[in-house]
């Protein structure tokens, strides 16, 4: 038995890293001094694969919590590995769950490290128990089935190559390969979720339902089952960029929060919305033409029949001062390329009569209650009905600029992207070139 576990589990995890990373891949290994990192940690060594030990001390046990370091600084030492124990100071935790506060501490760390050290991915020890009780646990929460998978071998930047193994299976490793670890006292008691799941339901689950774990690691099929028919349904309404509201209307409703949250997953791996949220994304089909929702980092705008989804981004703020010899020159800002030259110039987007113009011009941002004349038409329209009439998308709405003169007067109109009728711009009447126009201001967006 011994030699069997130790073959399975050197086995697997050179498959595993073979599988998801180069020859020669760096790893930033979290290791507490418990058996599961221990063993861990020794097989990196018995393989010789690359990673930099990394141990947190929240010194909350007091001596113990040093003797832990100590052990994890002398075997990483022993078998040639770097070490950084990284003490935590746990009275910073006053107030919140210590639990969430360590591990949001921890992988800061992690991360941190990861980046400076460019490594491949973070390794954790996490095993089969441990899966079973974030299974159990996202059923108790009331998690939809999609999380019901649980715990992936490579997720992000993480990679769990212990997750197929039990945790008797590493401590008969640990006792097969003589490697040293410590017990934390603190996991036996039940104060924690995770903890009282281990110590007190499971036994009580093995007493009325035998055979019950199986079952439960059964559910992350049941998972990926739902997830992928959620895909097959994302992508019949969601083309990547916007929501077809006559698709997305049809569908049942318990449907739509899911789709929803389907869609929101494939655009940021670290999307979080409550049952709240989801239910108001829900009402998508009922958002008006114009308007917008935020959620999380999105915002959806809705387009007529089409919702468009993108992520909220700081505004650019663009306000530039353009001289005479500047535009002589030839004066750039982004894609935007301004220049003024003698002769009527057909392949630009916009052309002005220069000698119209009141100098110094300045390139802005549009704002609310801008108006301008349109060429070809009498009296004044505001800027956002003029978006609007060009059938510009909500969502860009914001990104257009105007071109005025020193005196305010706005001479033109940039598109952020062109109109329905393929028009990059507009200019006022009071700017329009004629017969008699001898000197043009050009605007050509690139």
């Amino acid at each position: 038995m011994e030699n069997s576990i130790s073959n399975s589990l050197e086995q697997h995890l050179r498959r595993s890293t073979a599988m998801y990373f180069d020859d020669g891949a760096f790893f930033i290994s979290g290791v507490s001094g418990g058996p599961d990192s221990m063993a861990l940690l020794y097989l990196f060594h018995k393989l010789n694969l690359k990673t930099l030990v990394v141990h947190i001390n929240y010194g909350k046990r007091g001596k113990d919590s040093d003797l832990d370091q100590e052990l994890v600084e002398q075997m990483a030492f022993q078998w040639n590995f770097e070490c950084c124990a990284v003490r935590l100071d746990s009275k910073e935790a006053e107030g919140e769950n210590f639990q969430n506060w360590a591990r949001n501490e921890r992988y800061r760390i992690f991360r941190e490290l990861k980046e400076d050290y460019k490594a491949n991915a973070i390794i954790t020890a996490h095993h089969q128990d441990d899966q079973l009780e974030t299974i159990l646990q996202r059923v108790f929460r009331g998690s939809s089935p999609t999380a019901w998978q649980g715990m992936k071998e490579r997720e992000d930047d993480l990679f769990r190559p212990l997750l197929n193994f039990t945790k008797q299976e590493i401590v008969e490793y640990c006792e097969a390969e003589s490697v040293p670890h410590r017990t934390d006292e603190s996991n036996l008691e039940s104060g924690f979720a995770r903890n009282f799941i281990r110590h007190d339901l499971s036994k009580k689950l093995d007493e009325f339902f035998p055979g019950w774990q199986q079952n439960i690691l059964a559910l992350r099929a049941q998972g990926s089952m739902f997830e992928a028919s959620l895909d097959l349904i994302a992508r019949q309404v969601w083309d990547g960029e916007k929501i077809d509201l006559k698709s997305f209307s049809e569908l049942p409703e318990d449907l739509k929060s899911a789709v929803i949250k389907n869609v929101l997953d494939k655009l940021s791996v670290s999307s979080h919305y409550s049952k709240g949220q989801l239910g108001e994304l829900a009402k998508l089909d009922q958002l008006q033409t114009g308007k917008l929702l935020e959620a999380g980092p999105f915002v959806f705008t809705r387009n007529r029949d089409e919702i468009y989804i993108h992520k909220e981004k700081k505004k650019v703020v663009i306000s530039e001062i353009i001289t005479e010899e500047e535009a002589a020159h030839g004066f750039s800002a982004g894609n935007i390329f301004i220049k003024k030259i003698k002769e009527n110039a057909a392949k630009s987007s916009l052309i002005l009569d220069f000698a119209k113009l009141s100098w110094p011009l300045k390139l802005r941002n549009w704002e609310s209650g801008d108006n301008f004349n349109p060429l070809g038409m009498q009296g004044s329209q505001k800027i956002s009905d003029h978006l609007a009439n060009r059938k510009i998308p909500a969502h860009l709405k914001g990104k257009a600029l105007v071109l005025c003169g020193s005196d305010g007067t706005i001479y033109a109109i940039i598109y952020p992207g062109s109109a329905q009728n393929l028009e990059e711009g507009a200019i006022a009447e009071l700017a329009k070139c004629e017969n008699t126009t001898t000197t043009y201001l050009t605007i050509i967006i690139r």
